[in-house]
């Protein structure tokens, strides 16, 4: 009797000195996600971009590569209003040029949309998402210039073309014949309305 009482005593000290379990039944989560701040290099399996704008430490927005000069629609689209006039969210402007007309006859947004998967590229016409590549916006052009001494830092590195001293395309259409121009002039930021069919340069961004 004495020794089933000892061993009664014994087995309730083990479980009093179990460790407490987690109420879920899981082990606490430790995230191992990449953190990025304005002017770090992204690059994945399939991206490459320079961060240029986040949100908390894991996302936010970059920007391409690679640039090039093009117009902003053909001379037969000049007096065409698209209707993507918003200020702040290109990818909004981008998704109403796409779902409306021919890309082809707006080169800007077409060189954005083309950066994409295969199947978007050979089946035109398809919305994209915010994690796809398209023209940012007057405003989000804006921020990307107040960043460019951060994001040059590492284009230049990298051997690819910085922003300085150049006019960029947004995807802000501005009336009938114009959409808004972005620059730096003088350490300013200029945002002016400029003829569609004129030439400027195009950056693609993205979010990560």
């Amino acid at each position: 009797m004495r020794r089933a009482l000892y061993f009664i005593v014994f087995l309730y000290a083990l479980v009093s000195c179990k460790k407490p379990e987690n109420p879920q039944g899981n082990e606490p989560h430790v995230s191992n996600q990449p953190t990025y701040k304005v002017g770090d290099y992204f690059k994945n399996d399939t991206l490459e971009g320079v961060v240029f704008y986040t949100i908390g430490t894991h996302n936010g927005l970059m920007v391409s590569l690679e640039e090039t000069m093009l117009p902003w629609c053909n001379t037969a689209h000049i007096v065409c209003e698209t209707g993507a006039t918003n200020p702040y969210d290109g990818w909004n402007n981008t998704n109403i040029v796409t779902a409306n007309y021919d890309l082809h006859n707006f080169p800007v947004i077409d060189w954005s949309y083309r950066r994409n998967t295969w199947h978007l590229v050979h089946y035109p016409h398809h919305l994209i998402d915010h994690r796809q590549w398209y023209v940012p916006s007057s405003t989000e052009m804006r921020y990307l210039l107040m960043n460019q001494e951060a994001v040059n830092t590492t284009l230049d590195s990298l051997g690819y073309p910085i922003l300085e001293d150049k006019i960029y395309w947004s995807s802000t259409e501005t009336g009938t014949r114009g959409a808004a121009s972005v620059s730096m002039q003088d350490g300013e930021i200029v945002i002016r309305d400029s003829l569609k069919t004129l030439e400027f340069y195009v950056r693609a961004i993205r979010n990560f």
